[in-house]
């Protein structure tokens, strides 16, 4: 008899592991309140990036000049811009429907909440759902700070910021993390005045400093101003502009702008699964789970940004299929050591491992780096600025962790977390043969320096 397993979320951790649960003969169920792709493909990872995109073509035509092309100047169409963004995210929307209806996953919209181990319902329709095994990855909504203001008519969280129908003058976005920071490049990009307010001493805050002060002068560079130690206060709205006030040096300032976006993170999602009826133990709004992702209610599992921990959508999903695994019988643990994350500005920030910073607690580390102003194909596409930085252990050279910003780190970083997975040690890296003219030469040029020395830096 097939098992029955019915997953609460149709997001980046519920349809894979609905997939994977179909492909080892599970019959399955999921169940979406919303769209199918989740926060993930909706209104974060993929809408996001469509819209860096199109930054990143205004810029390719603005420099056309240096190819030896001339075009003019870019005349970037708002409107045409989050068309194409819908477009995208509607392509791959269906993609997924399609993916679920040849594995004949039975799909469900609605609001479902767990009435007890074995049965699941559908709010609106009351309709109730028998499974042996059950998967919740309802995960996350934006955060929210307590400030006077915050529920303004001119403030935005992500969501609200990606349904825009006109671009505003000025924005002050408050929070510089990695969200923050792509939001602050798109506006940027299309000729907004953008200050971000970030409470930390830098933006990215957790990141390898060196990389995180990278990133910062490369973004005031462009024009976007960064207030670094910046605690909001409140936002007040006056006629036709916000005022923004905040403490800085132990000052209090003031920002006039257009539109407030806040940027501060996103809590986990339990809001109807009927969490304290049924006992499901969770702390500060995240399920807590083992090391096989089960809650402390046999048969029922967690995964994504509903339980907390690295909120990324590759953590999801691999966490939804190692859910599934052990829902099915095996016995799998969750392996976090190798997770990158990434940052998909200009230039692009991507790490995995621990930073120098905390590396540092624990080991005698040494450095190597390599910038991509001395690497031939950055010269060749005029993306020069960055460095690729691997933080070793002195001893036996492993590999501790790898940092890049620069052009494309967000696809190089794979090669780091495969040598990583792999245990490679900095002579393993470096002895690999590279191709030639690339920009992934900049990571064994990298391991180079600690082991022998670099054929391309002085």
């Amino acid at each position: 008899m097939k098992m029955n397993i019915t997953i609460i979320g149709g997001g980046v951790g519920g349809y894979p592991a609905a997939i994977r649960a179909a492909r080892m003969g599970a019959e399955v169920t999921l169940i979406e309140k919303d769209k199918l792709g989740g926060v993930c493909l909706n209104r974060g990872c993929i809408p996001t990036k469509s819209l860096l995109q199109s930054g990143r073509v205004i810029k390719t035509i603005e420099e056309s000049e240096i190819f030896g092309i001339s075009c003019g100047k870019a005349k970037a169409d708002f409107k045409a811009i989050m068309k194409r963004k819908e477009s995208v995210v509607k392509q791959l929307n269906g993609g997924v429907a399609k993916l679920l209806a040849a594995k004949k996953i039975k799909v469900i919209k609605g609001t479902a909440s767990i009435l007890d181990p074995t049965t699941v319902q559908i709010n609106e329709t009351k309709e109730k759902i028998k499974a042996d095994k059950i998967i919740i990855a309802t995960g996350s909504q934006p955060a929210k700070i307590n400030i006077e203001g915050a529920d303004g008519p001119d403030v935005m969280n992500s969501d609200s910021f990606l349904q825009m129908k006109t671009l505003p003058q000025s924005v002050a976005i408050i929070g510089g993390g990695a969200i923050g920071c792509e939001f602050a490049q798109i506006l940027n990009n299309l000729g907004v005045r953008v200050t971000i307010l970030e409470m930390m001493e830098h933006l990215i805050p957790g990141t390898d400093k060196e990389i995180a002060l990278a990133l910062q002068k490369s973004l005031i560079a462009d024009g976007i101003k960064v207030v670094a130690k910046a605690g909001v206060k409140k936002i007040q709205q006056v006629k036709n502009k916000n005022t923004v006030t905040f403490e800085h040096n132990q000052k209090t300032q003031k920002c006039d702008v257009s539109k407030v976006v806040f940027s501060v993170g996103r809590r986990p999602d339990i809001s109807s699964l009927n969490v304290e009826e049924l006992g499901l133990a969770h702390k500060n709004d995240a399920l807590l789970v083992d090391k096989y992702l089960e809650t402390n209610i046999a048969g029922i599992y967690a995964v994504g940004d509903v339980i907390g921990g690295i909120m990324l959508a590759h953590v999801a999903s691999a966490e939804g299929e190692c859910a599934v695994k052990n829902a099915m019988g095996h016995k799998e643990k969750m392996n976090y050591r190798t997770i990158p994350a990434c940052i998909y500005t200009t230039p692009e920030v991507a790490v995995v491992g621990l930073t120098e910073e905390k590396a540092r607690e624990n080991y005698d580390v040494k450095i190597g780096r390599f910038p991509f102003v001395s690497c031939g194909k950055a010269l060749i596409i005029n993306e020069t600025y960055g460095l690729v930085k691997i933080v070793s252990e002195k001893k036996y050279n492993e590999i501790l962790g790898v940092q890049i910003i620069g052009p494309h780190a967000t696809d190089m970083i794979a090669e780091a977390v495969l040598g990583m997975s792999m245990q490679m040690g900095v002579e393993d890296l470096a002895a690999a043969i590279h191709p030639h003219p690339t920009l992934s030469e900049s990571i064994m040029e990298s391991s180079l320096t600690l082991h022998g020395g670099a054929i391309h830096m002085p």
